[in-house]
């Protein structure tokens, strides 16, 4: 027989009883090598195809368009961010006055907590007294407040305020504080004013320096994320306009 004298149907029909041969003959040497193989070797390939043969009749079907999950990632600026804390802290930011001489500020103040306590630079308020205080809210209402008894430069008040009429800010864990984090100032004896810049020193003997100094008593210093960490006080003035006691929770 001559093979190119050979059709194309009689070519495909050769060529698949080779391929039907070949699989015959392929079938039989696995056979016989499995029958001869050691006892392990035959335990491992029944284990294996009735691990194929489990997972091919239990696996679900699946469906025509498989979903895609994206994630986006958000940019924040820090500009943004220090803008956003600023808001955030000035509703927290008080301004203290004694009532003889209500026009004349006596030190800065920020609410720390829920209940009213608030802090200040208690030198500050020493020549006024404990009594005859007010605090004035960022909202421009006028409440009384108390000095609490104590030595600390920074000084505990009780703020009569309502709990719609401010937001509490939150101290920071001076642990967690780092050299070189950005940081900002909220001060000014008139309206708020505000500076930029970072931790030159961490905190030692309850003092912290950053590079914004100020001259407003009870000047508050806050992280980008609104935490406070700072608080201007007479003994932190003593040591330079850019040092600031680190408060800590009433």
């Amino acid at each position: 027989m001559d093979l190119e004298q050979l059709t194309k149907h009689q070519i495909v029909l050769l060529t698949l009883l080779v391929s039907f041969v070949t699989s015959i003959a392929t079938g039989i040497v696995t056979v016989s090598l499995v029958n001869e193989a050691p006892p392990e070797v035959q335990r491992t390939i029944n284990q294996i195809v009735e691990r194929t043969v489990e997972v091919a009749t239990t696996l679900p079907e699946q469906p025509a368009v498989a979903a895609v999950a994206t994630e986006k990632t958000v940019v924040v600026k820090e500009d943004d961010l220090a803008a956003e804390s600023i808001a955030a802290a000035q509703k927290a930011v008080i301004r203290i006055v004694s009532r003889n001489a209500p026009e004349v500020l006596l030190a800065r103040g920020v609410i720390v907590s829920p209940n009213g306590t608030a802090i200040t630079d208690r030198a500050a308020l020493a020549s006024a007294g404990a009594r005859n205080l007010d605090a004035i809210l960022y909202s421009g209402e006028r409440v009384p407040l108390a000095v609490r008894a104590g030595t600390s430069s920074v000084a505990f008040l009780d703020v009569a305020v309502t709990p719609d009429g401010f937001t509490a800010a939150t101290i920071a864990d001076h642990s967690k504080v780092k050299l070189g984090q950005s940081v900002i100032r909220i001060g000014g004896s008139g309206a708020d004013t505000v500076g930029m810049g970072v931790i030159a020193a961490l905190p030692h003997d309850g003092v912290i320096e950053a590079s914004v100094p100020s001259a407003t008593a009870g000047s508050v210093l806050i992280t980008l994320f609104g935490e406070v960490v700072g608080i201007r006080t007479g003994a932190s003035q003593a040591l330079g306009g850019d040092y600031y006691s680190t408060p800590t929770s009433p």
